[in-house]
């Protein structure tokens, strides 16, 4: 049995294709049509990652007792475990090594499909950004992530992995590492980039896949229309398969460059016609209308367009990209390491010292604008310092009664405005250790956590342009600006928890803007 395969391109030359722009919270829809919910957005605009809407295992060990080779293996520091990204890989070595078995975290998840178990940096940039994904995954029809730990893709030795605790006891938002055969939750996530999932594709058999099987009984024209997804750009075209011993069929193509059929290339636009005998003995003549133009199109191209009555026919749309042709997003003017200078300008840390500009902090979070966000002040502004010289509870001032709940405050400008408004500098000394007439301010604990997430990146640049990093190698707890209840409020710890602690208790202080 004869298989025909079509194959769609698409040839743009010099022309900068817009795709879908997706944000942080956006519902993202993946090519087998499986939901979650967009968490984060590469630096470079080119893609991001995305958080199913349901836990792929409530109850689910991580695996045995022995080591994965290729696996990283991490000592009891998280600094480390902020550097890896890569779920994607690290689930596939796992599967690997324990042959797909559903009974452990990577082998419950739908890798086949593209769901993957994420990474240290993956799950706590997810924890991080809940205030955004929570209320998505619920509007979505989904369950918001449950306050209890979830496994990681990475092991620390041969018999514990990580996890990450979202609430379980106390150490919310904490790397936590746990023996393997213990049993936690499972959420899985993916990886998406408007390269692969930049089109759609409407065939009119119905079909909305670059692939479709047809058995035509007679000569058929099959039309297709691929569009950019979210964008004005696209184009429809036709193609036509010939039965053998129906009339003389005919199709056109449209191509930016030679175009080749049955082993002849035409490279100028015109009417070719060929004639077909089959193994029957009947005739059929095929006139192909060429158009060669050398501005964007989409041409369909078959393997062989000549089949018996019965056969199946395979039609495959396949998207193909010179390498002038970008499918590009909206990309962000600014990223997080970036340096906001005291023009109010930002610029990257490897083109600040040829710029002459004076840096004033570091970018550690970029909204869905792509230009405005909020950057850490360039020193600490102490190292010892209470919140509060007594328990007064702050009017107006929102009491976060549980860590996960503190992680979710995300204006520390608002609820620095509140202390100072509450009282002097003598009875809350870490609200007005910001230059608040100067835009700086206590950053909210949500704020922190964010930071957290972006340490590594954040501190390289502080390196770069003469500030004091983070000290990553001993133990810190930075206050924020959010408050527990009349005697405590939150502050960041040095494995990225979100704890209470009274406030009279001394503590960092670095401040934080927006830009």
């Amino acid at each position: 049995m004869k298989k025909i395969i079509l194959t769609l391109l698409t040839c743009c030359f010099g022309l900068l294709m817009m795709a879908q722009t997706y944000h942080v919270g956006d519902l993202y829809t993946a090519p087998d049509g499986s939901q979650g919910i967009v968490f984060y957005i590469l630096p470079d605009g080119s893609g991001g990652w995305v958080v199913a809407l349901e836990d792929a295992s409530t109850s689910c060990a991580w695996g045995e007792a022995e080591n994965v080779p290729g696996l990283y293996d991490s000592d009891f520091n998280p600094w480390p475990l902020l550097g890896d990204y890569d779920g994607y890989t690290n689930t596939q070595i796992l599967r690997n090594f324990q042959n797909n078995n559903p009974a452990y975290a990577a082998g419950v998840v739908d890798f086949v499909n593209g769901w993957y178990l994420p990474s240290p940096q993956q799950l706590m940039t997810l924890y991080s950004r809940l205030s955004f994904v929570s209320p998505a995954l619920v509007q979505a029809g989904g369950t918001d992530m449950a306050n209890n730990r979830y496994w990681c893709s990475a092991e620390r030795q041969d018999n514990r992995a990580w996890t990450v605790d979202f609430g379980s006891a106390g150490n919310n938002g904490s790397f936590s590492d746990q023996t393997k055969t213990d049993k936690f939750r499972v959420r899985a996530i993916r990886s998406f980039d408007y390269i692969s999932e930049g089109y759609s594709y409407q065939w009119s058999t119905g079909a909305a896949t670059p692939n479709i099987t047809v058995v035509p009984g007679q000569t058929t024209t099959y039309t297709v229309t691929v569009s950019v997804t979210g964008r004005t750009y696209a184009d429809t075209v036709e193609h036509t398969i010939v039965v053998q011993g129906s009339l003389p069929s005919e199709f056109s193509i449209d191509t930016t460059e030679p175009y080749t059929w049955d082993g002849i290339t035409y490279d100028k636009s015109g009417d070719y016609t060929r004639n077909y005998t089959s193994v029957d003995g009947c005739d059929s003549v095929v006139t192909m209308h060429l158009t060669v133009t050398y501005i964007p199109n989409v041409v369909v191209t078959a393997i062989d367009d000549s089949i018996c009555v019965g056969d199946e026919v395979s039609l495959v749309a396949e998207v193909l990209n010179d390498s002038s042709f970008v499918i590009n997003p909206e990309l962000p003017a600014v990223r997080v390491g970036d340096i906001l200078c005291t023009d109010g300008t930002t610029v990257s840390p490897f083109a600040f010292a040829e710029s002459g500009k004076t840096a004033m902090a570091v970018v550690f979070y970029v909204d869905n604008t792509g230009e405005h966000g909020w950057a850490l002040h360039l020193q600490e502004e102490a190292t010892t310092m209470v919140w509060s010289i007594n328990t007064s509870d702050v009017y107006n001032l929102s009491n976060r009664n549980n860590s996960r709940n503190a992680a979710y405050d995300m204006d520390g400008y608002s609820n620095t405005q509140i202390i100072r408004n509450y009282s002097s500098a003598t009875y809350f000394p870490a609200a007005y250790a910001a230059d608040f007439a100067n835009g700086w301010y206590l950053p909210a604990a949500g704020q922190l956590r964010i930071l957290f997430n972006g340490i590594l990146k954040v501190n390289a640049s502080l390196q770069m342009v003469g500030g004091t990093q983070i000290p990553m190698n001993s133990s810190f707890t930075y206050w924020s600006s959010t408050e527990n209840s009349q005697n405590s409020a939150w502050s960041l710890g040095n494995d990225g928890c979100i704890r209470s602690n009274t406030k009279t208790y001394e503590q960092r202080i670095r401040c934080a803007r927006n830009f």
